[in-house]
């Protein structure tokens, strides 16, 4: 751990424009697995560990909530812009439950491990600033090149960092173990997992839902769409569609309200679950983190 004084915090802390929100410990063990130079910062009269680096020219500091929800998100990013007083941009990062399949005709699919971006967001809370916007749309434009996305390049070098049973966790389990169950058939007992409970004839591989649905490993797709964020977890896939086709909602979260009500952010998920009843123990991080809810 690193403490500075608070001659060389007021130095650092102009630096840093870029906050990012981790609602859980698993999600932050990834956002620090992304950061050059990492290190820890405590602040003088503020109780807060918080994780500062660089990502390319960006200095960035992240922090994770002291439990789910709205509002302890709120006050985690009210600390934070307390004490680094020149934070331009805000991210909120971490997992949530996709729409399996979305668009016209409902072809757009989204499988496990995705990513969701919002572009647009509505009622009470406000957009994400231009900046942020545009810095999405380059990133677009880029994964349409012929270069793509460096996702898996960043994801190996995440799992380098880690210790040897961490990085068993952060592997990606492989379409095998991405099953879409029926939307009428449910999962009966909450304190165990699909495997061994629910029938696995009931649900769809990628493979058999159709072209869109294919993935390598490590390749993810990114989504750009509406996120909704509530006080609550969606665990129906009834509810779950009903919020698509009343808002046009691809992706379920918990978090960014509490933060999007005073800061123009962006919110970016990893999909780990269908926002239905169902488990998938093969999701080993993704799991641990719902059985945590």
């Amino acid at each position: 751990m690193a403490i500075f004084s608070h001659m060389d915090l007021s130095h650092d802390a102009s630096r840093y424009t870029v906050g990012w929100i981790a609602p859980l410990p698993l999600e932050l063990t990834a956002a620090v697995g992304m950061l050059e130079d990492p290190t820890t910062l405590e602040v003088p009269d503020d109780d807060v560990l918080y994780h500062v680096g660089r990502i390319g020219s960006h200095f960035v500091v992240m922090v994770v909530c002291p439990r789910m929800g709205i509002e302890p998100a709120a006050t985690a990013l009210a600390n934070m812009c307390r004490s680094f007083p020149n934070i331009k941009h805000v991210l909120v990062v971490g997992i949530a439950g996709g729409m399996p399949c979305y668009g016209p005709d409902l072809q757009e699919q989204i499988v496990l491990g995705d990513v969701v971006k919002e572009l647009t967001i509505k009622e009470h809370t406000l957009h994400p600033s231009a900046a942020l916007l545009t810095a999405v749309n380059n990133l677009r434009s880029v994964y349409m090149q012929v270069a793509g996305s460096k996702i898996p390049r960043y994801l190996e070098e995440l799992r380098r960092g880690l210790n040897e049973r961490s990085r068993q966790a952060y592997e990606d389990p492989g379409a095998e173990y991405d099953h879409l169950f029926e939307d009428s058939y449910l999962h009966t007992d909450r304190g165990r997992f699909c495997q061994g409970l629910c029938n696995a004839t009931r649900a769809k591989l990628r493979k058999s839902r159709c072209k869109r649905a294919e993935r390598k490993n490590n390749q993810p797709h990114i989504h750009y769409s509406n996120i909704d964020s509530a006080n609550t977890i969606v665990r129906s896939s009834a509810k779950r569609n009903e919020l698509y086709a009343r808002h046009n909602i691809i992706c379920l979260e918990i978090e960014a309200a509490g933060v999007m009500s005073d800061y123009q952010g962006l919110v970016i998920r990893g999909v780990c679950d269908y926002a239905d009843s169902h488990k998938n123990k093969k999701w080993r991080v993704i799991d641990r983190v719902i059985s945590s809810r």
